[in-house]
């Protein structure tokens, strides 16, 4: 038992940088990360407009949480990380160490950045419905031009 709690300790101290890069490919040049909760504290501290979760961030949007990865892939919204071991991996059996991540991930977004997003998602909705109607008067002018009925 204990040759195979360190073999998988090994695996992942040898793996943890491309374990750590398979998470990275999907986060934007806004994305800010921290190595713990105290670096974090540290230069976020409480921040005064409120901070959500991705799926929050989803959640108040009216989109899904693939849709704010999109956004923070793309670098179109500023997303916290915190990289945090929270767990108790040694007293872990081996079997879940080999499914679980040593390290856990944590996002947040700020409260007054979803709302940014919110505001664009409205303004380009309203910018196609005006292209729409534009279409569509253009369209009726031009039948009432050639003596076409609808």
């Amino acid at each position: 038992m204990y040759m195979v709690k360190k073999l998988v300790d090994k695996w992942y101290k040898k793996n943890q940088e491309w374990c750590d890069r398979g998470e990275r490919k999907n986060w934007g040049e806004r994305t800010v990360v921290f190595e713990s909760w105290e670096e974090f504290q540290k230069k976020i501290g409480k921040y005064a407009g409120g901070l959500v979760s991705p799926g929050g961030a989803a959640s108040m949007l009216g989109v899904n949480r693939s849709y704010i990865s999109q956004l923070e892939k793309e670098g179109k919204i500023t997303v916290f990380r915190i990289w945090e071991e929270d767990i108790d991996w040694d007293s872990l059996p081996f079997w879940i160490k080999a499914i679980f991540p040593k390290r856990e991930m944590y996002g947040f977004i700020t409260a007054d950045e979803v709302e940014r997003v919110r505001a664009a998602m409205i303004k380009k909705a309203e910018d196609k419905i005006k292209r729409l109607q534009d279409k569509v008067l253009k369209s009726i002018e031009e039948d009432e031009r050639h003596g076409r009925k609808k």
